[in-house]
């Protein structure tokens, strides 16, 4: 995803994308997010979901000081990717809530393209990624265009040059 659509995420949901700067030993959330642009709305919408549920949470618990409250109930994101062209979005201290709202998001990513966020399908060949038609052509010919210039280096260097 587009560093811009990563920081307007951090910056609009700081509790759960605490540890996205965080080191590798301790989260994969220093990788950022591993999907394409296209499934931001679905993400967005679901953090949405999620931090609106903590929310409601904190105020059915007023004994619990906010630090104890984030310690027991924040859902905060421990990784955000593709896999087998769906979203998958693993979190700490998730109810069943949220992992309702997250199975959500993740089947609605299956009929998702993830570069652009029209309808799209999974497509197979190598890498599995749900795709539209256009974004599924636009991929088709870069890896045609990368296989015909690594073609020809082969050549060039088979013959010296």
């Amino acid at each position: 995803m587009r560093d811009e659509l990563d920081k307007r995420l951090c910056e609009k949901y700081p509790k759960i994308f605490k540890n996205r700067r965080g080191s590798m030993n301790e989260t994969c959330m220093c990788w950022g997010f591993t999907h394409g642009d296209g499934w931001y709305d679905i993400v967005e919408s679901l953090c949405s979901n999620i931090q609106n549920h903590v929310d409601w949470k904190r105020r059915q618990h007023p004994e619990l000081s906010n630090e104890e409250f984030d310690e027991q109930h924040q859902v905060v994101a421990a990784q955000v990717k593709e896999k087998f062209g769906g979203l998958r979005f693993y979190v700490d201290n998730s109810d069943d809530y949220i992992r309702g709202a997250i199975s959500v998001a993740e089947s609605m990513s299956h009929r998702t393209c993830e570069d652009c966020g029209n309808k799209g399908h999974r497509r197979a060949g190598g890498w599995v990624r749900t795709l539209c038609d256009d974004c599924n052509k636009s991929s088709q010919d870069l890896k045609r265009e990368f296989m015909t210039s690594r073609s020809a280096r082969k050549v060039e260097d088979e013959n010296g040059g």
